[in-house]
């Protein structure tokens, strides 16, 4: 005997529930919720689009918002989102709308206040129910996985899942255009601050600092509480650009900055390049960490690049780990 309507209904809507769960990264979840929506939906294209504020895209003096298609090299910047008024409702309003255009559906992904990927399906010919169910779902899964990945305080990526995405943005190599590094920001004396002012300030300076980061770095650049008060940023430049501008930028921003009662902080920066050697994410890491190592030996408050130290014999190599890479986590 054939089931109710209502059974079968659930029946799907479990099925997909469980496909969902068998996801374990944020990242994951809008390609999969493209891919199933576009097949509910029969639609002819699904995209997802990478949702960013206008400042982070360097787009200054924008306001807004601006989208990077996913599966573009992550080396371009942004777009404006300007006049597609559908696309601008979806990110503000924070909920699915359907586009002027025939066919067009617009579903965002958001977590906590911020709407971080854009699902767009183009030629949609039917409506199925679950697709009036799922994007509920998909939030809830999505802003749950993106707070197990996130730094409570800083609100930037944690060190739970360095190591998972820095494998995957190495694995991109560099482009002929583009060089990669990776740096390791420490803030200096950052002991003495919370001796001397207490922990509440010091965590007001860690919620400084990595704002400092967002407004300097890229929105394509990976950014990440290493723990403590060190921080990673994975970043690219063109080759043709100094790899040290950005960092002494960033540098100079915070000597600059007024920190909330403490006043002047200072950050020594190390740096190593991602060349197409595909070395261990932890093999790169101890490598700009030497380089932090060197910096604050020798002043703090500076930026020091990990092969430029090696070529001058201010540093030794850093030996590869013995037996492959160790398991950290």
């Amino acid at each position: 005997m054939e089931k109710p309507l209502a059974d079968r209904a659930a029946d799907r809507l479990s099925h997909e529930v469980l496909q969902l769960l068998q996801l374990r990264e944020s990242d994951a979840v809008p390609h999969w919720a493209a891919a199933r929506l576009a097949a509910l939906c029969g639609a002819s294209e699904a995209r997802v689009l990478r949702v960013f504020p206008a400042s982070a895209a360097r787009q200054h003096g924008a306001e807004g918002y601006a989208v990077a298609v996913d599966s573009a090299s992550p080396d371009g910047l942004p777009a404006l989102v300007g006049a597609d008024a559908a696309l601008a409702a979806a990110i503000s309003g924070r909920s699915p709308v359907t586009g002027g255009d025939a066919g067009r559906v617009l579903v965002p992904l958001a977590s906590t206040d911020e709407v971080r990927y854009v699902v767009e399906l183009s030629g949609a010919s039917r409506v199925d129910p679950l697709c009036d169910l799922l994007p509920a779902l998909l939030n809830a899964y999505f802003e749950r996985l993106v707070d197990a990945e996130t730094d409570t305080l800083t609100r930037l990526a944690n060190r739970r899942v360095l190591y998972t995405q820095l494998g995957a943005l190495l694995a991109m190599g560099t482009t002929c255009a583009q060089r990669r590094f990776v740096a390791i920001a420490d803030i200096d004396h950052f002991k003495s601050v919370n001796d001397r002012f207490g922990h509440l300030y010091g965590d007001e300076i860690l919620i400084h600092f990595a704002r400092l980061l967002r407004e300097t770095f890229r929105a394509g650049d990976a950014l990440y509480r290493f723990g403590g008060e060190e921080f990673v940023v994975v970043f690219s430049v063109p080759r043709h650009e100094d790899r040290r501008t950005v960092l002494e930028r960033f540098r100079a921003g915070v000597e600059a900055y007024a920190f909330p009662r403490v006043g002047t902080v200072t950050t020594s920066v190390g740096f190593a390049a991602i060349e197409g050697d595909l070395l261990p994410p932890t093999t790169l890491l101890d490598r700009a960490d030497n380089a932090v190592y060197y910096a604050k030996r020798s002043g703090r408050n500076r930026v020091c690049e990990y092969e430029e130290l090696v070529a001058q014999g201010l540093l030794k190599p850093a030996a590869p780990p013995a037996g492959g890479e160790a398991t950290l986590f």
